[in-house]
């Protein structure tokens, strides 16, 4: 299993057996192949599940793929793949691929060769926009900033 299968194996778990968790709480969980370990944060946000998973391509350097993954079927309209903009509320935009997993949810991997910089986005921010050229939709990003040390610390194990 690659990396982003190890991400979207992990993800689509996590989403399929989150219980009702409380807006302000992530749960940190981890996922452990033959392939590697991938770690996630998790939580409900307005109804919908969302999670951020971590993997490290090379336990040597900063490699990695940080995957986000959530239900909102209306930004892909029944397609496969598309490319999704993420702009979070610090001033950050970046464009990466999303897809539809088997299972439904959707799947944005975040591949990266500097971890900190990504990291350091996720923490500055409070709200993340996912837009595709099907519409869009908000994620409170609270409480995340004090959780990522911990998802770090899990993947890296």
């Amino acid at each position: 299993m690659r990396p982003i299968q190890l991400i979207a194996a992990a993800t689509i778990g996590l989403l399929s057996a989150q219980s009702a968790v409380a807006a302000e709480t992530w749960t940190l969980d981890s996922s452990t192949s033959d392939k590697g370990k991938s770690c996630s944060l998790s939580r409900t946000d307005r109804g919908r599940n969302f999670v951020v998973t971590l993997a490290f391509v090379s336990a040597a350097n900063e490699q990695a793929i940080v995957g986000l993954a959530f239900s909102e079927p209306k930004l892909m309209k029944g397609a496969k793949k598309a490319l999704a903009t993420l702009t979070f509320d610090n001033g950050t935009s970046e464009s990466h691929r999303i897809e539809a997993t088997p299972a439904g949810p959707l799947l944005v991997p975040i591949v990266t060769l500097n971890l900190p910089e990504v990291l350091q986005t996720f923490s500055e921010s409070q709200k993340l926009t996912v837009a595709t050229r099907y519409g869009s939709t908000s994620f409170s990003l609270d409480g995340l900033a004090t959780r990522i040390p911990a998802l770090r610390e899990c993947a890296g194990s």
